[in-house]
């Protein structure tokens, strides 16, 4: 790749990635007079379960496979 057209392609992507910012911090009351959190939190057990479970079945099929490629 050209010399030149390396250094204009990182001041690009350098010039776009110095222009997003996140979000600015919400306020502290959040609306009311208490301050409490946004969100009271997610439901994060299902998900976790859910990758689990599915994250064994994927492994031992894998390890089904192996073992029967092996065999042959």
């Amino acid at each position: 790749m050209n010399p030149k057209l390396k250094i204009i392609l990182i001041s690009i992507l350098l010039s776009i990635s110095l222009n997003s910012f996140s979000q600015p911090t919400p306020p502290q009351t959040h609306g009311n007079n208490v301050n409490t959190s946004p969100t009271q939190g997610a439901p994060i057990g299902t998900g976790t379960g859910l990758l689990l479970a599915l994250g064994s079945i994927y492994t031992s099929i894998k390890v089904y496979q192996s073992r029967e490629e092996d065999r042959s």
